[in-house]
């Protein structure tokens, strides 16, 4: 019986390997037509759980024990503390939807660390097989990403730093699945004897650090300090407490030399091909004035101000996204929302409270203070020790990810993450067992492995779902964004399924539906759908912009502008939502809703919205003078002084139609006049065309002209000078029929000056009289 039971364990033992390297390689999964690839990584993750769990059922009589350990620990405890916390949410939540698409994937994450710890729990020589694994990963990241690099210089002869995703889907994530990994580079480097393995592996250090210079994630340079600064202290306590040896010191080298060699060729070969690793590296600050910086202390203000306001119940699990749009309504351009704090472990705060925020911040502290009790106080070998310390180094990577990102969504990053807690996690109970002698509850084993099989099969339903939806996302939003209707009708309802409920964007899938049927003029479908979409998101008014144009097109126009009205009010910042209600404030006529909508319009200066206001308000006045509005058209030809609508529109409110043409008649009979010598009359009716269109230099040049004809030049210095003083257009002319009357006055030296700037500006006549009169 016992050969058999260890018949059993040994061909466990054989599935363990397997499993893990599936484990650490979902990150790998593709993303399979859907429009993010975390969807078929989401059910990757979900099968290989499954899998795993049916195997650790088949079993669980020879792995009593690491079941019961792996899942007795305080950590293990808080965490799942921390999923039930959360699904709790799902009562409380803006969107319910989205705590059960989130809780899916977080119960996903608690169970392959749970696995992971049993997998990994009696493996001998699990140090150097995890680290081997994830080594070899790195390097076919590091691959992909040299690759990109190399394909971008060929084709263009620059690196674009932001396009260098590897295998992932951005470069943040990338940097960070390097930077995570090179913790068990450096622990094989220390394990290892042969200096030839070390050399190699120093190698793939320095290609790992080339690839993260060329990436440029800010973020990942200062994780990388940590690893610096993590290495150089590992090897100088070994050195000082533990082996006096001048290898120990010595082994710093194989980080440090990487690392300057990392940056010495950056300098050399690519920095001037747009990726310069040490002009990126200065911009690291915590300054305002630098847009990403002044963007995540904009998202902490906000969470920080809802959590004060929600201490004890957040929005629900996944449900930041929702809310964030409420608070930083008057920053977000068109519907690019925060979906994200930037930092995992405030959001979970702004999601969950603060129970839910020290529920998961409480793991991490949990997971140092196993590492340090270990460091501390087993009797463990030093080998285990240094790997284990290696271990809270990979976990302050993935902490600086934390609070910088958002790898509690990636699966690139959190399989590492869960490794490493895993990892921990037993390395700390066999502490235990050896102080204190607890037996395993076969009973609390078995109800973890029915549950987990009754939680993950409705989660790959869900899984499978949502990877199912993100493929049908990639056809409604390239039809959204380019505002085509490629879908039939006929075919719309299968294009997505329920779950979830929003798009990856966060509009409501039903609202982006309706906009189909709007188009078809099946306006009771449309609204249907609506009413539907509506609640799914009620803070992008997306669902108000397509009920506003329903109504409008039947004729509606109060109803419209009512639901323009809050769409614009939600979000001013977004084109279509002030468009169409300054559009319907212009068909309605509403002057007090004009003036109320000024505000928030004109706030970021945005000149579309300007010249919108400034068209409506001059229908709305129709030639009648405003005073309010002449102070608003004055101040928005400061701020565009070169734009000609602006500059029409301030004509045609300031001046007014009749002014307009009056001055347009003056100024011929002035031309007429001045044509036929009779510079008297001409002055004249130049000085009308001023005196009914004040705004308009070529009325002040064409007077300053025919006085200076008539021998009035203090008179046509006072109109000249008003050209170049408050209109000058700068094409020159100004300034040479003010150097002319200076010349008449007799002083061609303060012509010279003025001849030399009318020169520059391109005025031809310019040249000739500087040459004869300056040179």
């Amino acid at each position: 019986m016992a050969n058999n039971q260890f018949s059993r364990f040994n061909s466990f033992q054989l599935f363990s390997p397997i499993f893990i390297i599936l484990y650490l390689c979902i990150g790998f999964i593709p993303n399979l037509e859907a429009v993010d690839k975390i969807a078929p990584q989401w059910v990757g993750m979900t099968l290989i759980n499954l899998t795993c769990i049916f195997t650790i059922f088949y079993y669980r009589k020879e792995l009593t024990k690491p079941i019961y350990f792996s899942l007795s620990s305080l950590m293990s405890l808080t965490y799942v503390l921390f999923i039930i916390w959360a699904g709790l949410s799902y009562f409380y939540a803006i969107n319910p939807t989205e705590v059960l698409v989130n809780i899916t994937r977080q119960v996903n994450v608690l169970i392959m660390y749970i696995c992971l710890g049993i997998l990994l729990y009696n493996m001998k020589q699990k140090n150097l097989f995890i680290s081997w694994v994830i080594t070899f990963i790195l390097g076919i990241e590091i691959y992909a990403v040299l690759d990109q690099a190399i394909g971008m210089i060929n084709s263009s002869g620059i690196i674009t730093p932001g396009e260098l995703k590897g295998v992932t889907a951005n470069r943040n994530i990338t940097a960070f699945s390097i930077a995570i990994k090179i913790p068990f580079v450096l622990y094989l480097i220390h394990k290892l004897n042969k200096i030839k393995y070390k050399a190699v592996l120093s190698f793939l250090i320095f290609l790992a650090l080339f690839s993260l210079s060329m990436i440029q994630s800010r973020a990942s340079f200062i994780a990388l300090g940590l690893i610096f600064i993590g290495y150089v202290a590992l090897n100088l306590y070994i050195y000082f407490f533990a082996k006096k040896e001048l290898s120990k010191i010595l082994s710093i080298g194989y980080f440090v030399l990487p690392l300057i060699l990392a940056v010495i060729l950056n300098q050399a070969i690519i920095a001037n091909k747009g990726a310069d690793a040490i002009s990126r590296a200065a911009t690291i600050s915590i300054s305002t004035q630098d847009g990403s910086v002044n963007q995540r202390l904009r998202y902490y203000e906000d969470v920080f101000t809802h959590m004060k306001s929600n201490p004890l119940l957040g929005t629900g699990l996944g449900n930041w996204k929702l809310k964030s749009i409420e608070y930083d309504s008057q920053d977000i351009v068109g519907y690019i929302v925060p979906y994200h704090a930037h930092s995992d472990f405030i959001q979970l705060g702004a999601e969950l409270g603060f129970v839910g925020f020290f529920l998961y911040l409480g793991i991490f502290l949990l997971a140092i203070y196993y590492a340090y009790k270990i460091i501390r106080y087993s009797k463990t070998p030093l080998e285990e020790k240094v790997f284990v310390f290696l271990l809270v180094v990979a976990l302050a990577v993935y902490s600086v990810d934390a609070n910088l990102n958002f790898p509690i969504a990636r699966p690139q990053v959190l399989v590492v993450w869960t490794a490493i807690m895993s990892l921990v996690m037993i390395f700390y109970q066999k502490y235990k067992q050896q102080n204190i002698n607890q037996e395993a509850n076969i009973k609390v084993n078995q109800l973890f492995l029915l549950l987990s099989i009754s939680i993950l099969l409705p989660s790959f339903f869900i899984t499978n779902t949502v990877y199912k939806s993100l493929k049908g996302q990639m056809f409604l939003l390239q039809d959204f964004n380019s505002n085509q209707y490629n879908i039939p009708l006929n075919q719309l309802e299968n294009v997505v399924p329920e779950i979830p409920n929003i798009t990856v964007t966060t509009i409501p899938i039903n609202s982006v539906k309706a906009r189909y049927f709007v188009n078809a003029k099946q306006y009771d479908r449309a609204l249907d759908l609506i009413r539907k979409g509506s609640g799914a998101n009620p803070y992008l008014f997306y669902s108000e912009i397509l009920k506003s144009e329903i109504f409008q097109k039947q004729g509606k126009l109060d109803s419209a502008k009512v639901n323009a009205k809050k769409a614009f009010f939600g979000l001013p910042n977004n084109d279509l939502h002030s468009s169409r209600y300054i559009n319907l404030i212009n068909l309605t006529g509403d002057k007090q809703a004009l003036d109320e909508a000024f505000e928030l319009l004109t706030q970021k200066n945005n000149l579309n919205n300007w010249k919108n206001y400034l068209l409506v308000a001059s229908n709305i006045n129709a030639g009648m003078s405003d005073p309010i509005l002449n102070e608003r058209v004055k101040k928005a030809i400061e701020i565009f002084p070169y734009n000609n609508d602006i500059k029409g529109l301030y004509n045609r409110i300031l001046i007014g139609e009749n002014g307009l043409n009056d001055s347009v008649k003056f100024s011929k009979r002035g031309l007429e006049f001045f044509n036929n010598q009779d510079y008297s009359n001409a002055a004249m009716e130049f000085e009308n065309a001023i005196s009914s269109n004040p705004l308009d230099y070529s009325h002040y040049e064409n007077a300053a002209t025919a006085n200076y004809m008539l021998g009035n030049l203090e008179k046509a210095l006072e109109q000249i000078n008003e050209v170049i003083n408050n209109l000058n257009p700068l094409n020159g002319k100004c300034e040479y029929i003010k150097a002319l009357i200076f010349i008449k006055m007799g002083d061609p030296i303060g012509a010279c000056p003025l001849l030399e700037t009318s020169r520059d500006s391109g005025f031809s006549q310019a040249k000739a009289s500087f040459d004869q009169y300056c040179r």
